[in-house]
Protein backbone atom coordinates (compact mmCIF):
# COMPACT_ATOMS: atom_id res chain seq x y z
CA UNK A 1 0.00 0.00 0.00
CA UNK A 2 2.87 2.12 1.12
CA UNK A 3 5.10 1.54 -2.07
CA UNK A 4 1.68 2.04 -4.17
CA UNK A 5 1.27 5.81 -2.53
CA UNK A 6 4.62 6.23 -3.25
CA UNK A 7 4.54 4.98 -6.84
CA UNK A 8 1.41 7.88 -7.20
CA UNK A 9 3.22 10.36 -5.23
CA UNK A 10 6.36 9.94 -8.00
CA UNK A 11 3.57 10.14 -11.06
CA UNK A 12 2.23 12.90 -9.87
CA UNK A 13 5.57 14.86 -9.15
CA UNK A 14 6.49 14.07 -12.58
CA UNK A 15 3.27 15.12 -14.24
CA UNK A 16 3.90 18.39 -12.16
CA UNK A 17 7.69 18.90 -13.26
CA UNK A 18 6.22 17.41 -17.32
CA UNK A 19 3.56 20.29 -16.50
CA UNK A 20 6.31 22.65 -15.46
CA UNK A 21 8.66 22.07 -18.12
CA UNK A 22 5.70 22.44 -20.64
CA UNK A 23 4.87 25.58 -19.15
CA UNK A 24 8.50 27.05 -19.15
CA UNK A 25 8.83 26.25 -22.77
CA UNK A 26 5.30 27.18 -23.60
CA UNK A 27 6.49 30.86 -21.90
CA UNK A 28 10.68 30.45 -23.32
CA UNK A 29 8.30 30.57 -26.95
CA UNK A 30 5.97 33.04 -26.06
CA UNK A 31 8.95 35.25 -24.93
CA UNK A 32 10.97 34.53 -27.50
CA UNK A 33 8.05 35.16 -30.31
CA UNK A 34 7.25 38.72 -28.15
CA UNK A 35 10.90 39.68 -28.76
CA UNK A 36 10.77 38.51 -32.58
CA UNK A 37 7.90 40.77 -33.03
CA UNK A 38 9.23 43.49 -31.07
CA UNK A 39 12.79 43.50 -32.90
CA UNK A 40 10.07 42.97 -36.32
CA UNK A 41 8.77 45.99 -34.88
CA UNK A 42 11.71 47.71 -34.45
CA UNK A 43 13.16 47.18 -37.90
CA UNK A 44 10.40 48.10 -39.63
CA UNK A 45 9.92 51.19 -37.65
CA UNK A 46 13.68 51.83 -38.66
CA UNK A 47 13.47 51.18 -42.44
CA UNK A 48 10.03 53.32 -42.06
CA UNK A 49 12.26 56.07 -40.97
CA UNK A 50 15.11 55.56 -42.93
CA UNK A 51 13.58 55.73 -45.65
CA UNK A 52 11.26 59.21 -44.74
CA UNK A 53 14.15 60.35 -43.86
CA UNK A 54 15.74 59.66 -47.04
CA UNK A 55 12.44 60.83 -48.75
CA UNK A 56 12.99 64.35 -46.51
CA UNK A 57 16.47 64.24 -47.80
CA UNK A 58 15.51 63.90 -51.71
CA UNK A 59 13.03 66.15 -51.27
CA UNK A 60 15.26 69.03 -49.57
CA UNK A 61 17.82 68.13 -52.25
CA UNK A 62 15.38 68.69 -54.91
CA UNK A 63 14.33 71.98 -53.83
CA UNK A 64 17.78 73.22 -53.54
CA UNK A 65 18.16 72.30 -56.86
CA UNK A 66 14.91 73.93 -57.84
CA UNK A 67 15.97 77.24 -55.87
CA UNK A 68 19.46 77.13 -57.64
CA UNK A 69 17.86 76.71 -61.37
CA UNK A 70 15.47 79.87 -60.51
CA UNK A 71 18.05 81.88 -58.74
CA UNK A 72 19.26 83.32 -62.30
CA UNK A 73 15.85 84.64 -63.40
CA UNK A 74 13.90 87.25 -62.68
CA UNK A 75 10.41 87.21 -63.15
CA UNK A 76 10.02 90.59 -65.19
CA UNK A 77 6.34 92.17 -64.15
CA UNK A 78 5.41 88.94 -62.76
CA UNK A 79 5.14 88.44 -66.99
CA UNK A 80 4.06 91.53 -69.07
CA UNK A 81 1.05 92.26 -70.60
CA UNK A 82 -2.03 93.03 -69.50
CA UNK A 83 -2.45 90.93 -66.75
CA UNK A 84 1.44 92.84 -65.04
CA UNK A 85 1.40 93.84 -61.98
CA UNK A 86 -1.33 91.17 -60.69
CA UNK A 87 -1.83 88.22 -58.49
CA UNK A 88 -2.72 86.15 -61.51
CA UNK A 89 0.88 87.32 -62.99
CA UNK A 90 2.59 86.92 -59.91
CA UNK A 91 1.10 83.22 -59.05
CA UNK A 92 1.33 81.89 -62.35
CA UNK A 93 5.60 82.55 -61.98
CA UNK A 94 5.61 81.23 -59.12
CA UNK A 95 3.51 77.89 -60.08
CA UNK A 96 5.91 77.58 -62.78
CA UNK A 97 8.81 77.31 -60.59
CA UNK A 98 9.92 81.09 -59.81
CA UNK A 99 11.08 82.33 -56.72
CA UNK A 100 11.99 86.04 -57.63
CA UNK A 101 9.26 88.15 -58.53
CA UNK A 102 9.84 91.68 -59.80
CA UNK A 103 7.79 94.81 -58.05
CA UNK A 104 7.87 98.13 -59.65
CA UNK A 105 7.05 100.52 -57.32
CA UNK A 106 5.29 104.49 -56.95
CA UNK A 107 3.99 106.25 -53.98
CA UNK A 108 0.72 108.24 -54.54
CA UNK A 109 0.66 111.84 -53.18
CA UNK A 110 -0.49 110.94 -49.67
CA UNK A 111 2.71 108.18 -49.29
CA UNK A 112 1.50 104.82 -50.39
CA UNK A 113 3.29 102.86 -52.65
CA UNK A 114 2.15 100.85 -55.56
CA UNK A 115 3.05 98.59 -57.80
CA UNK A 116 3.15 99.80 -61.78
CA UNK A 117 5.65 100.39 -63.97
CA UNK A 118 5.35 103.46 -65.36
CA UNK A 119 4.90 107.20 -63.71
CA UNK A 120 2.08 108.04 -65.25
CA UNK A 121 -1.31 105.89 -64.43
CA UNK A 122 -2.41 105.89 -67.87
CA UNK A 123 -0.89 102.75 -69.48
CA UNK A 124 -1.90 100.90 -66.83
CA UNK A 125 -5.73 102.36 -66.30
CA UNK A 126 -6.57 104.72 -68.59
CA UNK A 127 -6.52 107.69 -65.74
CA UNK A 128 -4.04 110.06 -66.87
CA UNK A 129 -1.88 111.59 -63.99
CA UNK A 130 1.23 111.05 -62.95
CA UNK A 131 0.62 108.69 -59.63
CA UNK A 132 3.03 110.98 -57.35
CA UNK A 133 -0.22 113.78 -58.06
CA UNK A 134 -2.99 111.02 -57.24
CA UNK A 135 -4.40 110.24 -54.14
CA UNK A 136 -4.53 106.61 -52.37
CA UNK A 137 -8.45 107.09 -52.55
CA UNK A 138 -8.43 107.68 -56.31
CA UNK A 139 -5.45 105.17 -57.26
CA UNK A 140 -7.38 102.14 -55.41
CA UNK A 141 -10.64 103.07 -57.72
CA UNK A 142 -8.55 102.70 -60.39
CA UNK A 143 -8.98 99.18 -62.86
CA UNK A 144 -6.93 98.09 -65.46
CA UNK A 145 -8.07 97.12 -69.17
CA UNK A 146 -8.06 93.85 -67.91
CA UNK A 147 -10.06 94.68 -64.91
CA UNK A 148 -7.27 94.29 -62.07
CA UNK A 149 -6.98 96.89 -59.42
CA UNK A 150 -3.46 98.68 -58.88
CA UNK A 151 -2.28 96.54 -56.26
CA UNK A 152 -0.62 97.93 -52.87
CA UNK A 153 3.33 97.02 -52.13
CA UNK A 154 1.45 96.29 -49.03
CA UNK A 155 -0.97 93.91 -50.11
CA UNK A 156 1.84 92.07 -52.08
CA UNK A 157 3.62 91.63 -48.82
CA UNK A 158 0.58 90.77 -47.27
CA UNK A 159 -0.10 87.82 -49.73
CA UNK A 160 3.22 86.32 -50.19
CA UNK A 161 5.14 87.12 -47.01
CA UNK A 162 8.52 85.51 -47.30
CA UNK A 163 7.52 82.90 -49.52
CA UNK A 164 9.13 84.51 -52.55
CA UNK A 165 12.43 86.86 -53.24
CA UNK A 166 10.93 90.30 -54.15
CA UNK A 167 12.73 92.27 -56.98
CA UNK A 168 11.84 95.90 -56.43
CA UNK A 169 12.73 98.62 -58.78
CA UNK A 170 11.67 102.15 -57.38
CA UNK A 171 10.75 104.29 -60.03
CA UNK A 172 10.57 107.70 -58.53
CA UNK A 173 13.85 109.52 -57.35
CA UNK A 174 12.60 110.99 -54.38
CA UNK A 175 13.21 110.86 -50.48
CA UNK A 176 9.35 110.17 -49.93
CA UNK A 177 9.41 107.24 -51.61
CA UNK A 178 12.97 106.30 -49.98
CA UNK A 179 11.35 106.96 -47.05
CA UNK A 180 7.66 104.69 -47.28
CA UNK A 181 9.83 102.19 -48.59
CA UNK A 182 12.48 101.78 -45.81
CA UNK A 183 8.96 102.08 -43.58
CA UNK A 184 6.92 99.39 -45.06
CA UNK A 185 9.82 97.23 -45.02
CA UNK A 186 10.26 97.30 -41.65
CA UNK A 187 6.94 97.12 -40.68
CA UNK A 188 6.89 93.61 -42.50
CA UNK A 189 10.37 92.39 -41.86
CA UNK A 190 10.99 91.49 -45.28
CA UNK A 191 14.81 93.30 -45.64
CA UNK A 192 16.61 89.95 -46.11
CA UNK A 193 14.08 88.72 -49.15
CA UNK A 194 14.26 92.24 -50.95
CA UNK A 195 16.50 92.68 -53.80
CA UNK A 196 16.14 96.70 -54.36
CA UNK A 197 16.74 98.10 -57.96
CA UNK A 198 17.05 101.72 -59.30
CA UNK A 199 18.24 103.27 -62.38
CA UNK A 200 19.44 106.31 -59.84
CA UNK A 201 22.73 105.10 -57.90
CA UNK A 202 22.06 107.58 -55.36
CA UNK A 203 19.17 105.83 -54.23
CA UNK A 204 20.84 102.70 -54.01
CA UNK A 205 23.36 104.58 -52.03
CA UNK A 206 21.21 106.18 -49.66
CA UNK A 207 19.67 102.90 -48.85
CA UNK A 208 23.00 101.22 -48.43
CA UNK A 209 23.16 102.85 -45.27
CA UNK A 210 19.84 101.32 -43.25
CA UNK A 211 20.04 98.17 -45.45
CA UNK A 212 23.70 97.14 -46.21
CA UNK A 213 22.91 93.59 -46.84
CA UNK A 214 20.10 94.26 -49.37
CA UNK A 215 21.43 93.24 -52.41
CA UNK A 216 21.22 96.74 -54.71
CA UNK A 217 20.83 96.35 -58.19
CA UNK A 218 21.86 99.38 -60.59
CA UNK A 219 19.86 99.56 -63.93
CA UNK A 220 22.09 100.29 -66.67
CA UNK A 221 20.80 101.87 -69.75
CA UNK A 222 23.80 103.07 -71.84
CA UNK A 223 27.95 101.72 -71.81
CA UNK A 224 28.26 104.31 -69.79
CA UNK A 225 25.94 103.46 -66.95
CA UNK A 226 27.97 100.47 -66.74
CA UNK A 227 31.41 101.57 -66.53
CA UNK A 228 30.36 104.25 -63.76
CA UNK A 229 28.80 101.13 -61.59
CA UNK A 230 31.68 98.93 -61.64
CA UNK A 231 33.56 100.62 -58.86
CA UNK A 232 30.55 101.54 -56.75
CA UNK A 233 30.79 99.64 -53.50
CA UNK A 234 27.14 100.41 -52.78
CA UNK A 235 25.76 98.24 -56.18
CA UNK A 236 26.14 94.60 -56.04
CA UNK A 237 24.37 93.84 -59.12
CA UNK A 238 24.34 95.68 -62.52
CA UNK A 239 21.66 95.31 -64.88
CA UNK A 240 21.85 96.26 -68.24
CA UNK A 241 19.58 96.56 -71.35
CA UNK A 242 20.60 93.95 -73.77
CA UNK A 243 18.54 95.30 -76.93
CA UNK A 244 21.21 98.23 -76.83
CA UNK A 245 23.88 95.58 -77.06
CA UNK A 246 25.53 95.81 -72.95
CA UNK A 247 24.85 91.90 -72.56
CA UNK A 248 28.38 91.06 -73.87
CA UNK A 249 31.29 89.10 -72.56
CA UNK A 250 33.55 91.87 -71.86
CA UNK A 251 30.63 93.42 -69.84
CA UNK A 252 29.85 89.95 -67.93
CA UNK A 253 33.56 89.69 -66.96
CA UNK A 254 34.50 93.27 -66.19
CA UNK A 255 31.52 92.69 -63.55
CA UNK A 256 32.90 89.99 -62.03
CA UNK A 257 36.48 91.18 -61.84
CA UNK A 258 34.71 94.11 -59.72
CA UNK A 259 32.97 91.58 -58.13
CA UNK A 260 29.85 92.91 -59.31
CA UNK A 261 26.64 89.93 -60.45
CA UNK A 262 26.03 90.98 -64.12
CA UNK A 263 22.17 90.85 -65.10
CA UNK A 264 20.29 91.76 -68.06
CA UNK A 265 16.95 92.98 -69.00
CA UNK A 266 14.69 91.27 -71.01
CA UNK A 267 15.16 88.35 -72.48
CA UNK A 268 12.60 85.90 -73.93
CA UNK A 269 13.45 83.96 -76.60
CA UNK A 270 15.24 80.76 -76.37
CA UNK A 271 18.36 82.06 -78.18
CA UNK A 272 18.87 85.45 -75.89
CA UNK A 273 18.54 83.28 -72.68
CA UNK A 274 20.94 80.32 -73.80
CA UNK A 275 23.58 83.52 -75.01
CA UNK A 276 22.96 84.39 -71.62
CA UNK A 277 23.53 81.50 -70.34
CA UNK A 278 26.51 80.80 -72.43
CA UNK A 279 27.95 83.77 -71.06
CA UNK A 280 27.86 83.32 -67.12
CA UNK A 281 25.07 86.19 -66.89
CA UNK A 282 24.16 85.57 -63.61
CA UNK A 283 20.43 86.95 -63.10
CA UNK A 284 18.58 87.93 -66.39
CA UNK A 285 14.54 89.63 -66.44
CA UNK A 286 12.09 87.34 -68.27
CA UNK A 287 8.28 87.78 -69.26
CA UNK A 288 8.27 84.16 -70.31
CA UNK A 289 9.50 82.34 -66.53
CA UNK A 290 8.76 78.65 -67.90
CA UNK A 291 10.38 79.47 -70.73
CA UNK A 292 13.45 80.36 -68.90
CA UNK A 293 13.20 77.82 -66.03
CA UNK A 294 13.40 75.27 -68.69
CA UNK A 295 16.20 76.36 -70.39
CA UNK A 296 18.36 77.01 -67.28
CA UNK A 297 17.69 72.83 -65.90
CA UNK A 298 19.02 72.38 -69.38
CA UNK A 299 21.97 74.28 -70.09
CA UNK A 300 23.22 75.80 -66.68
CA UNK A 301 26.33 74.13 -66.06
CA UNK A 302 25.98 71.40 -68.29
Amino acid sequence: MKKKRADTTLVIVLALLILLVIISLVWILHIGNQRSIARARDEAAREQQEAQQKAEEEAAAKRAEEAAIASHVYSHRGSAGPEEHTFKAYDAAIEAGSHNIEQDVVISSDGVLYVSHDLNAVTMTGYNGMYEYISSETIDSLTTEAGNKVLRLSEVFDRYGRDINYIIELKPDSDACIEAFEALVDEYGLADVITVQSMYSHVLETLEEKYPDMPKLYVCRSQGDFEYALDKSYIDIISVKASAGLMTGSNCSAAHENGKAFSAWTLDTEESIKDAIDMGVDTYFTNDTPLALSLEREYRNN
